[in-house]
């Protein structure tokens, strides 16, 4: 049944409840008014009829505390005193003569009875709102039984302003009432709760229709909001507020390379009631939009919001880095395989040269002093070939995780201490002074050979870039974690500007070139990439013309014995022809 069907059933109950109640207040039983009108209340009349009769209770409420007194019947006040406690009841007659219940002028409002504004409307009521309230007040007095709905500020007897909302009925023609009835309610916080929530609506709703995404909430049926951002992506080319959920799938689904497909997975997504986040959507024409759906729960209506972002340029410039990147690698395996190969093809003409100096060295026949110097030019050039050779083959197999170590436990105090030892006549032939301060520790696991061809690579680089008179000083330490071990030189030292590129290959501090200090720049990024598989790290601190410290720290600990590849997977045999002590130099 119709609100308006309820209310037409509803007013002819209302018409005999109002005569009753006018014939009862002519006699001698107002406690009988009372309770009829409060069950007519109860009664599930339409809610306009209610309130109506609320305002009517009110004042056989008001009458009755008048009347109470004389009469000595006792008044129904259990029924009533809800309705009291919270609203406040007055009659206006037609001269704007204001009568009110002094009980309810007391609760409601904090007037005692001794200090009762008098009666007007303009005593209570805001001044900025009286106008208003007495315009609704003339328009009433002209058409009896209306009636009209206002808010109005009125006075506290503390001085502060409440809002109310004020009810008013015209029963001016109404025989023993003659007076429009008017009923408020306290609604001060609730007004300024629905200013701050219509504030919080307004910035919440600029806020999503200035979103950089398209946004769409609907409430379960219809959609309530849209942005730009959201036409700018599907071009619905019509309003979208206002449209059916089903009406905005079919607007998304259209925009879609494949509608039928993209139909039904939004239509799942809604029913299911979940979160969805990221769901790509592939657009005609190559575009490409992300979806991310929430629910939104309020009570027992169930709502969405829709969040879609243009990734189109995202997803073309992701296609292409990845395209980037598999030709980088596809470069760099070619690379790798380009100086394997060359280098093995260098190789073996190489030895072919050393093997044929050598003969020449120990031919029966004396070589002259001219000859000598010669063979030892070609010796020596070869020898510094054959170990660039050995060095690309060993960077080429670091990079492509095809180098494989035999792990074992290392007593690194003695490691460090022979590879020094190895270096004192190198550095005694160059008048620089070479010492060892090492500790005791505990054993690390690892290649022996290859961390001696790091410390085999520093302690050189030391040397050769340190004058005569200098030093270099090798110190190992220890503690339960891990040993670290520094060697220091006070050679020319590295260019602050060239200390972050010095572990990259073929890369040489621009003051050793200057120097005429050979070297191919391999070594310090082959010992980096051989301390990194040992699970360790490798610094190098320098200032030019002080000196240079190198650090690598190894990781302390037993492991299991075997040949570990770049991996740590157990693999095959170290490979063939790589040496252990032609690196390169820095």
């Amino acid at each position: 049944m119709s609100s308006d069907q309820a209310g037409q059933r509803a007013r002819p109950a209302l018409a005999g409840l109002l005569d009753e109640a006018t014939r009862l207040l002519g006699g001698d039983d107002p406690a009988r008014v009372a309770d009829l009108l409060h069950e007519a209340v109860l009664g599930g009349l339409d809610p306009d009829d209610t309130t109506v009769l609320r305002s009517v209770i009110g004042l056989v409420r008001a009458l009755n505390d008048t009347t109470a007194e004389d009469s000595g019947v006792p008044l129904p006040r259990s029924g009533l005193q809800p309705v009291a406690d919270r609203a406040l009841v007055v009659t206006v007659t037609q001269d704007g003569t204001m009568i009110a219940a002094p009980e309810a002028m007391r609760d409601v409002l904090g007037y005692p009875p001794s200090a009762i504004p008098a009666r007007s409307l303009g005593d209570l009521v805001h001044p900025h709102d009286l106008a208003g309230l007495q315009r609704a007040f003339a328009s009433l007095t002209s058409s009896p039984g209306s009636q009209v709905a206002v808010d109005a500020r009125v006075r506290h007897a503390d001085g502060r302003w409440l809002v109310f909302a004020v009810s008013m009925v015209n029963l001016l023609e109404t025989t023993g009432i003659n007076a429009v009835v008017a009923h408020g309610h306290n609604v001060t916080e609730k007004r300024a709760a629905d200013r701050a929530l219509a504030v919080e609506r307004a910035r919440l709703r600029e806020l999503v229709l200035h979103l950089a995404g398209g946004v769409v909430v609907d409430d379960g049926y219809r959609v309530l909001l849209d942005n730009a951002a959201f036409d700018r992506i599907f071009r619905p080319g019509r309003a979208v507020t206002g449209a059916t959920v089903a009406e905005l799938l079919d607007l998304i689904a259209t925009e879609c390379a494949d509608p039928a497909l993209s139909w039904e997975m939004l239509d799942r997504m809604v029913r299911s009631g979940s979160v969805h986040r990221g769901v790509r959507l592939a657009l005609a024409g190559g575009r490409v939009v992300t979806c991310d759906l929430v629910p939104l729960r309020a009570s027992s209506s169930m709502g969405t919001l829709w969040y879609f972002r243009d990734i189109t340029r995202e997803s073309v410039a992701r296609s292409e880095l990845e395209e980037t990147n598999r030709a980088l690698e596809e470069a760099a395996n070619l690379k790798s395989r380009f100086v394997a190969t060359v280098s093995h093809e260098l190789r073996t003409p190489l030895t072919a040269v050393l093997a044929f100096s050598e003969m020449l060295e120990d031919c029966p026949d004396p070589l002259s002093a001219q000859q000598a110097a010669h063979l030892a030019v070609i010796s020596r050039n070869a020898n510094r070939l054959l170990r660039l050779v050995d060095d690309l083959l060993l960077l080429s197999r670091l990079e492509t995780n095809q180098l494989s170590m035999s792990f074992t436990d290392i007593d690194v105090a003695d490691l460090v201490t022979k590879a020094t030892e190895n270096h004192v006549p190198i550095g005694a032939r160059g008048g620089i002074s070479v010492t060892a301060s090492v500790g005791d520790g505990p054993h690390i696991h690892g290649d022996p050979a290859r961390l001696t061809q790091v410390l085999d690579n520093i302690l050189t680089n030391a040397l050769k870039f340190t004058r005569t008179g200098g030093a270099v000083r090798v110190q190992a330490r220890a503690d339960q974690a891990s040993w670290t071990i520094a060697i220091s030189d006070t050679g020319i030292g590295v260019p602050a500007a060239d200390l972050p590129g010095l572990f990259e290959a073929f890369t040489r501090a621009s003051n050793a070139g200057a120097a005429g200090i050979p070297g191919s720049g391999l070594g310090l990024s082959i010992c980096k990439q051989i301390v990194a598989v040992h699970q360790g790290a490798m610094t190098i601190e320098s200032t030019e013309g002080v000196g240079t410290t190198v650090r690598v720290t190894l990781p302390a600990g037993p492991g299991a014995d075997g040949v570990v590849g770049i991996g740590g997977q157990l693999g095959g045999e170290i490979g063939e022809g790589i040496g252990t002590g032609g690196m390169g130099r820095r």
